[in-house]
Protein backbone atom coordinates (compact mmCIF):
# COMPACT_ATOMS: atom_id res chain seq x y z
CA UNK A 1 0.00 0.00 0.00
CA UNK A 2 1.45 3.47 -0.95
CA UNK A 3 2.05 5.86 1.74
CA UNK A 4 0.04 9.33 1.67
CA UNK A 5 2.44 11.95 1.40
CA UNK A 6 0.83 14.42 3.45
CA UNK A 7 1.00 12.93 7.17
CA UNK A 8 -1.65 15.30 9.45
CA UNK A 9 -5.27 15.86 8.93
CA UNK A 10 -6.45 13.69 12.78
CA UNK A 11 -7.80 10.26 13.47
CA UNK A 12 -10.69 10.84 11.32
CA UNK A 13 -8.89 11.17 8.14
CA UNK A 14 -6.66 8.18 8.85
CA UNK A 15 -9.95 5.83 9.29
CA UNK A 16 -11.22 7.36 6.21
CA UNK A 17 -7.84 6.16 4.35
CA UNK A 18 -8.05 2.91 6.15
CA UNK A 19 -11.46 1.89 5.46
CA UNK A 20 -11.14 2.96 1.54
CA UNK A 21 -7.74 0.88 1.60
CA UNK A 22 -10.00 -2.04 3.43
CA UNK A 23 -12.64 -2.04 0.77
CA UNK A 24 -10.12 -2.03 -2.35
CA UNK A 25 -8.15 -4.82 -0.24
CA UNK A 26 -11.20 -6.92 -0.11
CA UNK A 27 -12.30 -6.36 -3.55
CA UNK A 28 -9.82 -8.47 -4.48
CA UNK A 29 -8.91 -10.53 -1.91
CA UNK A 30 -12.26 -11.40 -0.41
CA UNK A 31 -14.83 -11.04 -3.65
CA UNK A 32 -12.65 -11.71 -6.71
CA UNK A 33 -16.10 -12.13 -8.77
CA UNK A 34 -17.82 -9.19 -7.37
CA UNK A 35 -19.94 -8.03 -10.95
CA UNK A 36 -17.75 -5.18 -12.64
CA UNK A 37 -15.12 -5.57 -10.08
CA UNK A 38 -11.70 -4.83 -11.01
CA UNK A 39 -10.32 -8.44 -11.66
CA UNK A 40 -13.84 -9.46 -13.32
CA UNK A 41 -12.68 -6.48 -15.68
CA UNK A 42 -9.04 -7.57 -15.92
CA UNK A 43 -10.56 -11.26 -16.76
CA UNK A 44 -12.50 -9.85 -19.83
CA UNK A 45 -9.68 -7.50 -20.68
CA UNK A 46 -7.73 -10.25 -21.18
CA UNK A 47 -10.18 -12.57 -22.70
CA UNK A 48 -11.14 -10.13 -25.30
CA UNK A 49 -7.36 -9.06 -25.94
CA UNK A 50 -6.52 -13.58 -26.41
CA UNK A 51 -9.76 -13.44 -28.68
CA UNK A 52 -8.70 -10.52 -30.80
CA UNK A 53 -5.03 -12.24 -31.27
CA UNK A 54 -7.12 -15.46 -32.16
CA UNK A 55 -9.16 -13.49 -34.51
CA UNK A 56 -6.37 -11.41 -36.13
CA UNK A 57 -3.54 -14.89 -36.98
CA UNK A 58 -6.98 -16.64 -38.30
CA UNK A 59 -7.62 -13.83 -41.27
CA UNK A 60 -3.98 -13.26 -42.02
CA UNK A 61 -3.61 -17.13 -42.52
CA UNK A 62 -6.97 -17.16 -44.58
CA UNK A 63 -5.41 -13.76 -46.27
CA UNK A 64 -2.07 -15.73 -46.92
CA UNK A 65 -3.84 -19.26 -47.76
CA UNK A 66 -5.87 -17.26 -50.30
CA UNK A 67 -3.43 -15.13 -51.62
CA UNK A 68 -1.39 -18.17 -52.60
CA UNK A 69 -3.70 -20.33 -54.75
CA UNK A 70 -4.30 -16.62 -56.15
CA UNK A 71 -1.04 -16.84 -57.32
CA UNK A 72 -0.88 -20.34 -58.51
CA UNK A 73 -3.18 -19.98 -60.49
CA UNK A 74 -2.46 -16.11 -61.94
CA UNK A 75 -0.17 -16.81 -64.94
CA UNK A 76 -3.24 -19.45 -66.48
CA UNK A 77 -5.53 -16.15 -65.99
CA UNK A 78 -3.31 -13.53 -67.54
CA UNK A 79 -1.95 -16.10 -70.44
CA UNK A 80 -2.18 -13.74 -73.88
CA UNK A 81 -4.36 -11.02 -72.62
CA UNK A 82 -1.44 -8.55 -73.12
CA UNK A 83 0.06 -10.55 -76.28
CA UNK A 84 2.33 -8.64 -78.83
CA UNK A 85 1.69 -5.39 -76.75
CA UNK A 86 4.48 -3.49 -75.48
CA UNK A 87 4.85 -2.56 -72.11
CA UNK A 88 7.10 -0.03 -70.55
CA UNK A 89 8.35 -0.72 -67.16
CA UNK A 90 8.98 2.69 -64.78
CA UNK A 91 9.87 2.40 -61.05
CA UNK A 92 10.18 4.63 -58.45
CA UNK A 93 13.24 5.28 -56.11
CA UNK A 94 11.03 3.27 -53.01
CA UNK A 95 9.54 0.75 -54.87
CA UNK A 96 10.47 -2.71 -53.92
CA UNK A 97 12.43 -4.98 -55.56
CA UNK A 98 10.66 -8.05 -55.45
CA UNK A 99 7.40 -6.19 -56.82
CA UNK A 100 9.11 -4.84 -59.75
CA UNK A 101 10.05 -8.18 -60.56
CA UNK A 102 7.06 -10.14 -59.92
CA UNK A 103 5.37 -7.54 -61.69
CA UNK A 104 7.86 -7.65 -64.68
CA UNK A 105 7.35 -11.47 -64.23
CA UNK A 106 3.93 -11.86 -64.39
CA UNK A 107 3.87 -9.34 -67.67
CA UNK A 108 5.94 -11.36 -69.74
CA UNK A 109 3.74 -14.63 -68.79
CA UNK A 110 0.70 -12.14 -70.16
CA UNK A 111 2.41 -12.17 -73.78
CA UNK A 112 3.43 -8.73 -73.27
CA UNK A 113 6.36 -7.85 -75.31
CA UNK A 114 9.03 -6.11 -72.80
CA UNK A 115 9.64 -2.30 -73.76
CA UNK A 116 12.33 -1.77 -70.94
CA UNK A 117 12.40 -1.03 -67.42
CA UNK A 118 13.44 2.91 -66.71
CA UNK A 119 14.18 3.72 -62.93
CA UNK A 120 13.46 7.08 -61.98
CA UNK A 121 15.41 7.98 -58.76
CA UNK A 122 14.40 10.23 -55.73
CA UNK A 123 15.73 13.20 -57.52
CA UNK A 124 13.42 12.72 -60.57
CA UNK A 125 10.32 13.92 -57.83
CA UNK A 126 12.03 15.88 -55.49
CA UNK A 127 11.43 19.70 -55.05
CA UNK A 128 15.36 20.50 -54.70
CA UNK A 129 15.10 18.88 -58.63
CA UNK A 130 12.78 20.60 -60.01
CA UNK A 131 13.50 23.32 -61.99
CA UNK A 132 16.43 21.26 -63.93
CA UNK A 133 14.04 18.77 -64.78
CA UNK A 134 11.89 21.34 -66.31
CA UNK A 135 15.15 22.55 -67.76
CA UNK A 136 16.46 19.38 -69.17
CA UNK A 137 12.66 18.05 -70.46
CA UNK A 138 12.14 21.39 -72.29
CA UNK A 139 15.94 21.16 -74.12
CA UNK A 140 15.19 17.60 -75.25
CA UNK A 141 11.29 17.58 -76.16
CA UNK A 142 11.41 15.11 -79.10
CA UNK A 143 10.07 17.37 -82.17
CA UNK A 144 6.32 17.77 -82.47
CA UNK A 145 5.63 17.40 -78.99
CA UNK A 146 4.72 20.36 -76.82
CA UNK A 147 4.77 21.22 -73.00
CA UNK A 148 1.66 22.58 -71.03
CA UNK A 149 1.34 26.37 -70.72
CA UNK A 150 -1.06 26.01 -67.90
CA UNK A 151 0.33 23.49 -66.06
CA UNK A 152 3.95 24.21 -65.19
CA UNK A 153 4.81 21.81 -62.59
CA UNK A 154 7.91 19.56 -63.17
CA UNK A 155 5.72 16.23 -62.82
CA UNK A 156 3.31 17.06 -65.52
CA UNK A 157 5.91 18.36 -67.95
CA UNK A 158 8.11 15.26 -67.37
CA UNK A 159 5.26 13.24 -68.08
CA UNK A 160 4.35 14.69 -71.32
CA UNK A 161 8.25 14.85 -72.24
CA UNK A 162 8.76 11.04 -71.38
CA UNK A 163 5.27 10.38 -73.08
CA UNK A 164 6.42 11.48 -76.24
CA UNK A 165 9.85 10.13 -75.82
CA UNK A 166 8.75 6.62 -74.75
CA UNK A 167 5.16 6.06 -75.90
CA UNK A 168 3.12 5.08 -79.00
CA UNK A 169 0.35 7.58 -80.27
CA UNK A 170 -2.62 6.67 -78.94
CA UNK A 171 -4.65 7.49 -81.96
CA UNK A 172 -2.50 5.83 -84.84
CA UNK A 173 0.12 3.51 -82.86
CA UNK A 174 3.09 5.05 -84.31
CA UNK A 175 6.24 6.09 -82.70
CA UNK A 176 6.48 9.72 -81.37
CA UNK A 177 10.35 10.23 -81.30
CA UNK A 178 13.07 8.91 -83.56
CA UNK A 179 15.49 6.64 -81.65
CA UNK A 180 18.02 9.57 -81.73
CA UNK A 181 15.71 11.74 -79.79
CA UNK A 182 14.66 9.38 -77.52
CA UNK A 183 18.17 8.77 -76.56
CA UNK A 184 19.03 12.54 -76.38
CA UNK A 185 16.26 12.73 -73.01
CA UNK A 186 17.27 9.88 -71.36
CA UNK A 187 20.60 10.30 -72.14
CA UNK A 188 20.39 13.62 -70.85
CA UNK A 189 18.53 12.74 -67.65
CA UNK A 190 20.77 10.20 -66.67
CA UNK A 191 23.95 12.31 -66.95
CA UNK A 192 21.60 14.56 -64.39
CA UNK A 193 20.93 12.00 -62.19
CA UNK A 194 16.88 11.73 -62.64
CA UNK A 195 16.67 8.32 -63.76
CA UNK A 196 18.90 5.02 -64.98
CA UNK A 197 18.35 2.43 -67.73
CA UNK A 198 20.19 -0.08 -69.83
CA UNK A 199 21.81 1.42 -72.97
CA UNK A 200 19.86 0.14 -76.20
CA UNK A 201 17.25 -2.20 -73.87
CA UNK A 202 14.21 1.35 -74.37
CA UNK A 203 11.55 1.09 -77.06
CA UNK A 204 8.54 2.80 -77.36
CA UNK A 205 5.99 1.45 -75.32
CA UNK A 206 2.41 1.04 -75.92
CA UNK A 207 1.43 0.97 -72.28
CA UNK A 208 3.20 2.16 -68.59
CA UNK A 209 3.43 0.40 -66.31
CA UNK A 210 4.17 2.52 -62.95
CA UNK A 211 5.42 1.02 -60.24
CA UNK A 212 5.89 2.79 -56.84
CA UNK A 213 6.64 2.17 -53.47
CA UNK A 214 4.45 2.61 -49.99
CA UNK A 215 4.75 5.99 -48.72
CA UNK A 216 1.15 7.51 -47.78
CA UNK A 217 2.50 10.81 -48.83
CA UNK A 218 2.73 13.32 -45.70
CA UNK A 219 4.74 15.49 -44.52
CA UNK A 220 8.60 15.24 -46.26
CA UNK A 221 6.95 13.16 -48.83
CA UNK A 222 3.69 15.44 -49.68
CA UNK A 223 5.92 16.55 -52.96
CA UNK A 224 6.79 13.39 -54.13
CA UNK A 225 4.09 11.79 -54.25
CA UNK A 226 1.83 14.85 -55.51
CA UNK A 227 4.48 15.05 -58.52
CA UNK A 228 3.81 11.21 -59.21
CA UNK A 229 0.55 11.51 -59.77
CA UNK A 230 0.76 14.48 -62.24
CA UNK A 231 3.45 12.64 -64.15
CA UNK A 232 1.42 9.62 -64.38
CA UNK A 233 -1.63 11.50 -65.03
CA UNK A 234 0.58 13.39 -68.33
CA UNK A 235 2.19 10.22 -69.18
CA UNK A 236 -1.22 8.61 -70.01
CA UNK A 237 -2.22 11.47 -72.15
CA UNK A 238 0.50 10.77 -74.28
CA UNK A 239 -0.59 6.48 -74.74
CA UNK A 240 -2.82 4.14 -74.58
CA UNK A 241 -2.89 3.63 -70.79
CA UNK A 242 -1.14 3.84 -67.50
CA UNK A 243 -1.64 1.71 -64.70
CA UNK A 244 -0.07 2.94 -61.08
CA UNK A 245 0.67 0.95 -58.29
CA UNK A 246 1.64 0.34 -55.30
CA UNK A 247 1.03 -0.91 -51.57
CA UNK A 248 -1.49 0.12 -49.81
CA UNK A 249 -0.58 3.24 -47.83
CA UNK A 250 0.23 4.91 -51.12
CA UNK A 251 -3.76 5.04 -51.29
CA UNK A 252 -4.36 7.56 -48.43
CA UNK A 253 -5.89 10.74 -48.97
CA UNK A 254 -2.12 11.98 -49.73
CA UNK A 255 -0.78 9.01 -51.42
CA UNK A 256 -0.11 9.06 -55.17
CA UNK A 257 -2.74 6.55 -55.53
CA UNK A 258 -4.84 8.16 -53.09
CA UNK A 259 -4.42 11.22 -55.28
CA UNK A 260 -5.32 9.88 -58.60
CA UNK A 261 -8.25 8.19 -57.33
CA UNK A 262 -9.54 11.44 -55.74
CA UNK A 263 -8.91 13.27 -59.07
CA UNK A 264 -10.46 11.05 -61.00
CA UNK A 265 -7.57 10.21 -63.51
CA UNK A 266 -7.67 8.41 -66.07
CA UNK A 267 -5.13 6.09 -64.96
CA UNK A 268 -5.77 2.65 -63.57
CA UNK A 269 -4.47 2.30 -59.90
CA UNK A 270 -3.78 -0.97 -57.56
CA UNK A 271 -2.63 -0.48 -54.15
CA UNK A 272 -2.14 -3.96 -53.45
CA UNK A 273 1.18 -5.06 -55.18
CA UNK A 274 3.09 -6.90 -53.01
CA UNK A 275 0.13 -9.48 -53.31
CA UNK A 276 -0.76 -12.17 -55.81
CA UNK A 277 -4.40 -10.44 -56.25
CA UNK A 278 -2.29 -7.33 -56.33
CA UNK A 279 -0.14 -8.25 -59.12
CA UNK A 280 -2.79 -9.85 -61.20
CA UNK A 281 -5.16 -7.00 -60.69
CA UNK A 282 -1.88 -4.49 -62.33
CA UNK A 283 -1.71 -7.12 -65.67
CA UNK A 284 -5.50 -7.55 -66.00
CA UNK A 285 -6.27 -3.35 -65.42
CA UNK A 286 -3.11 -2.71 -68.29
CA UNK A 287 -5.17 -4.80 -70.34
CA UNK A 288 -8.66 -3.22 -69.22
CA UNK A 289 -6.45 0.50 -70.46
CA UNK A 290 -6.17 -1.25 -74.25
CA UNK A 291 -10.24 -0.78 -73.90
CA UNK A 292 -10.53 2.64 -73.23
CA UNK A 293 -11.36 1.72 -69.41
CA UNK A 294 -10.22 2.73 -66.04
CA UNK A 295 -10.28 1.13 -62.69
CA UNK A 296 -9.21 1.05 -59.44
CA UNK A 297 -8.33 -1.97 -57.30
CA UNK A 298 -6.98 -3.55 -54.32
CA UNK A 299 -7.87 -3.44 -50.81
CA UNK A 300 -8.18 -0.05 -49.44
CA UNK A 301 -11.95 1.56 -49.18
CA UNK A 302 -11.28 3.82 -52.26
CA UNK A 303 -10.98 0.30 -54.84
CA UNK A 304 -13.51 -0.75 -56.73
CA UNK A 305 -12.65 -4.55 -56.40
CA UNK A 306 -9.76 -6.54 -55.85
CA UNK A 307 -9.20 -7.22 -59.60
CA UNK A 308 -10.86 -6.78 -62.79
CA UNK A 309 -12.83 -9.63 -64.37
CA UNK A 310 -10.55 -11.62 -67.15
CA UNK A 311 -11.51 -10.38 -70.34
CA UNK A 312 -13.02 -12.79 -72.80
Amino acid sequence: MAKSKKRTGGVVAGLAFGLAAGVAAGTYVLAPNLPNGPVQTNNENAQQLVKAKSDAAIAAAQAATADSYIGSVAEKTVDGVLKDRPVLVLTTFDANPDDVKNVTWLLRKSGARDAGHVDLTEKFFAQDGADALKSIVANTLPAGAQLSTDKLDPGTHAGESLGAGLMLNKDNGNVQATPEERALLLGALRDAGYLNYQEGSILPGQLVVLITGDSDGTAAADFSAAQQAKFAQALDAKGNGVVVAGRVRTSAESGVIGRLRAAKAEVSTVDSVDRSFGRLATVLAAREQLTGHTGHYGTASSAEAAAPARPE
